[in-house]
Parts: structure tokens; sequence; C-alpha cells
């Protein structure tokens, strides 16, 4: 059985936008009731409005799903497990160079929307940038220094099955970490292959240079 909060998603998914009084119409509750998981639902991303006003009375509050909302509606792990089949299905050559365009594409996208937060002019400072900014990607999310570099980890793989498939995947995550922190990166370890975390380590060298915009 559905929660109220999947219910109310539904509702906005189906609509685009409805007010409080439209919800509540629609599932039967009150609206002190959804407005409180609203509130909820807000608070998590998932949920944002905005103000209709009127000639004549109050303003109304139309609410609406996040771009992150529409996503965990919509059908994309399905798809995406589509789409891989049949790239599988090609012959090697032709998979490995779609695989690798597609990939190597998606990585200079999530640099380039990043390298604006990536600016320290030391690489420890880049590194906690990167990590930072990399953490909604799911492609890093701690890291540390140890004698032997900077280690940028992640302990859970975004994107498993298509790792399962493909090394290109993981070659794109590579490939972003070396991007915004403008030094060559070394994988260490990857969930995909049995390890308990994807790990990569960057070792700092004296006449290292940040990275340009």
């Amino acid at each position: 059985m559905k929660s109220t909060r999947d219910l109310m998603r539904d509702v906005l998914a189906t609509r685009g936008e409805a007010t409080v009084a439209d919800i509540a119409l629609e599932l039967g509750l009150n609206q002190a009731n959804i407005r409180r998981h609203l509130e909820v639902l807000r608070a998590e991303g998932m949920v944002d409005f905005r103000i209709r006003r009127h000639e004549i009375g109050r303003p109304s509050y139309l609410y609406c799903l996040t771009e992150r909302a529409h996503e965990m509606n919509a059908q994309y792990p399905r798809l995406i497990d589509r789409m891989f089949r049949r790239i599988e299905a090609l012959p090697n050559e032709q998979k490995t160079s779609v695989m690798q365009q597609v990939f190597e594409g998606v990585a200079e996208d999530i640099a380039g929307s990043y390298r604006t937060a990536v600016t320290g002019s030391t690489l420890s400072e880049r590194v906690a940038e990167t990590s930072a900014a990399l953490k909604d990607e799911g492609i890093v999310d701690h890291w540390r220094k140890d004698d032997d570099g900077f280690h940028l980890m992640n302990t859970s793989c975004p994107y498993r099955k298509a790792a399962e498939a493909s090394d290109a995947p993981c070659h794109a995550d590579h490939m972003v970490v070396e991007l915004l922190v403008g030094e060559p990166v070394e994988q260490r370890s990857r969930v995909v292959d049995g390890h308990a975390m994807c790990e990569y380590v960057v070792r700092e060298r004296a006449d290292a240079a940040p990275p340009t915009a």
C-alpha cells in the first residue's frame, strides 16, 4: 500500500500542479494533513511551489514535483537496462566505441557543471572541493590524506548494472575526478569488482598548478 506522500506525488505527477485543496479533495484528507506532508516533501527536495496571484482575494500556492522527484517516479532504471542490453548486442568493436564516446561525453558534462566549484590553489583544496561537489552525483562521498597521497572514496556504486556491462562508467567517473583535481588519478578499487568501495588516489607534485577554467 502506498504512503500518503507517495499518493500525493502521484497526484502531482498526473496534474502537473495542484493546490493543497486539490490534493486534499482527491485523496479525501484534510488540508492541514496535506500541508504537513508537503512541508516534509519540500524539505526533501521533492516538491516546490509557485504563487498564482488573483485580482481579488488571496493568492494560490500551486505545488509541483521537482526534477529530482520526476526522475524517481520515472522508469529510468528499466530504460537504462534495455539500452545497455541493446549496446551489449553490438559487435565488440562497435560496442566499445559507443560506450566510450557516451561516457566520456558524460564525464566532460559533469566536470563542466562543477568546475566553478573547484577553484582551490592547492591540491588539498581541490580534492576537498571535488569531493563535496561530486557527493550528489554519487561519485565521491568522502576523502582523506595519507602518506601516499589523497584518497577519494565512494562506498556505493551509482550505476552498478552499467558498470557490470562495461568499464566505461568507471572510466567516466575516473575522468571526472581527474578533470576537476587537475592531476593524474589512480583508481585503486571498484565496488563492481567486489571491493568495499571505489577508491581513487591523487599524488601531489611539487610543480603542480591549479586547473584552468
